[in-house]
């Protein structure tokens, strides 16, 4: 499940000065951290109050009280999971059901701890009001940008995919006035993502970042970033983690433009849904 201290490391290289100041203590002492009240918190760190809590909202919790929860909740966890999230030659079919079930749920509840809502918000709005969205993503970031193109395409607003790299950067400099590019990336360290991230601003064009929750390259020139939770340490594993959180935001991101889209927007859901209905067959 969400880990709170995970988060904080993952997080750290992003950190001002204060705010790893606060992180190494929490991480250090969390027992100390947890049963002293804010006042005896800043003064055994050497920051303000208000820091404190500024920390707790930066990444992503409500307050000073959100973070104590859940830190406490991670304190009384077993350091073990009950099943391992790496894959084992030994593994029956049931450990292997449950290690993806695990840490699908992780994955997804990591996310939504924490992506930012506004975030969101100012995402929808660019795709909502786009006079044409461009989707990218390079291996098994190219589904999600897919899945989004699909959904997109259904309520009528302009997308298209660029099958490679070179493609969409023959693109960019044509693109209209309005538009936005969406792009996938899991590390945000990929040459070709940081490339097209620096064209499009170069070309005042609005970028959409979607990547895991940890200092990159690629988040520091992107308009809008949307954080997925952090990629597991198994490659194999993973990779189907990684995934799932892109695909996750994907459905929010879509809703969320759907709403700001207009008062036709399930008429035209209705209509494209219709469309392919005479190729069903029907039960004999």
């Amino acid at each position: 499940m969400y880990s709170v201290t995970k988060h904080i490391r993952s997080q750290r290289g992003s950190f001002s000065r204060k705010e790893k100041l606060i992180a190494d203590y929490i991480l250090n002492n969390r027992d100390s951290f947890l049963n002293a009240s804010i006042a005896e918190n800043a003064l055994n760190i050497g920051v303000s109050q208000a820091s404190i809590t500024k920390f707790s909202k930066k990444i992503g919790l409500k307050g000073l009280r959100s973070l104590k929860v859940d830190l406490a909740k991670e304190h009384t966890r077993p350091e073990r999971e009950v099943y391992s999230k790496s894959l084992s030659t030994e593994d029956e079919i049931n450990d292997s059901l449950d290690k993806a079930l695990n840490n699908t749920i992780s994955a997804l509840y990591s996310t939504h701890k924490t992506v930012n809502y506004a975030e969101i918000e100012h995402a929808a709005e660019a795709l909502a009001n786009a006079s044409e969205v461009v989707l990218f993503g390079i291996g098994a970031s190219r589904v999600p940008s897919d899945d989004l193109f699909l959904k997109l395409m259904r309520i009528g607003i302009k997308a298209v995919v660029p099958f490679d790299n070179h493609v969409l950067l023959t693109k960019i400099p044509v693109l209209e006035k309005g538009a936005a590019v969406v792009i996938f990336s899991t590390s945000g360290r990929t040459k070709e993502v940081i490339d097209i991230l620096k064209r499009c601003r170069s070309n005042d064009v609005t970028t959409i970042l979607v990547t895991q929750s940890i200092s990159s390259p690629a988040r520091n020139i992107a308009d809008i970033v949307l954080s997925t939770s952090l990629e597991e340490n198994n490659v194999r594993i993973g990779t189907m983690t990684a995934r799932i959180s892109q695909l996750f935001l994907v459905d929010a991101l879509f809703m969320r433009t759907a709403i700001k889209s207009g008062d036709d927007i399930f008429e035209k859901i209705d209509t494209t849904h219709d469309a392919v209905q005479d190729y069903k067959m029907d039960d004999e």
